[in-house]
């Protein structure tokens, strides 16, 4: 597929931090919020803190509780932005990022970046074929396997997703000031920048 250098440029910029930490966002939790009847939606600040504030320092958060509840915001917002634009969550948004991103790789090699297991891929690329977002032609080194490429469609629901997602993080950081978000932004790429040994996040 030919895509523009316009297009390209586009969505660069959305594609390049969301693709490395997509699946982790991915796995963190499965959908929540209110709709879904997540618990945790309704929690007090009170009751947060009471949560957070775990371990032998009560004047120390839990760092792994606090990541997960961010998580889960952030979450909420994305899959409400996905189904908008007629995808089934989150989820369906990072495999179509990874796509747009690169490198062209079978849907195995995929699944295997992602932290998804092939059988789950699977299901998701049949639907997104489906849908028209993707196209799946065969490997000419293994006829065996097929490899997962954007259609124009994919590609557009795709970028528009992203720019929903970029209004949900402005929303969710609206209190942060902006070397607040910088600085939030580099301490968390280099948590999520682990050794290769420790494997997928899933």
């Amino acid at each position: 597929m030919r895509v523009s250098t316009t297009e390209q440029t586009a969505q660069q910029g959305a594609v390049d931090d969301s693709h490395a930490i997509g699946a982790c966002l991915a796995a963190a939790s499965e959908p929540c919020g209110a709709a879904a009847g997540d618990p945790c939606a309704a929690a007090t600040p009170a009751e947060a803190a009471a949560a957070a504030a775990v371990g032998s320092d009560p004047d120390r958060p839990d760092l792994t509780w606090l990541l997960h509840r961010a998580a889960q915001h952030m979450r909420v917002g994305l899959d409400e932005a996905a189904s908008a634009h007629g995808l089934t969550g989150a989820r369906d948004w990072i495999v179509l990022s990874a796509l747009a991103a690169g490198p062209r790789q079978t849907q195995l090699a995929l699944a295997q970046s992602l932290g998804l297991d092939k059988t789950t891929m699977t299901s998701l690329l049949d639907r997104m074929e489906a849908r028209g977002l993707i196209t799946r032609a065969i490997d000419s080194h293994d006829r065996r396997a097929r490899i997962p490429e954007l259609t124009d469609e994919g590609l557009r629901v795709q970028a528009e997703v992203t720019s929903a997602r970029d209004r949900v993080e402005a929303g969710l950081l609206g209190g942060f000031t902006a070397d607040e978000q910088a600085q939030l932004r580099d301490l968390l790429t280099r948590l999520t920048v682990a050794p290769a040994d420790h494997g997928s996040c899933i």
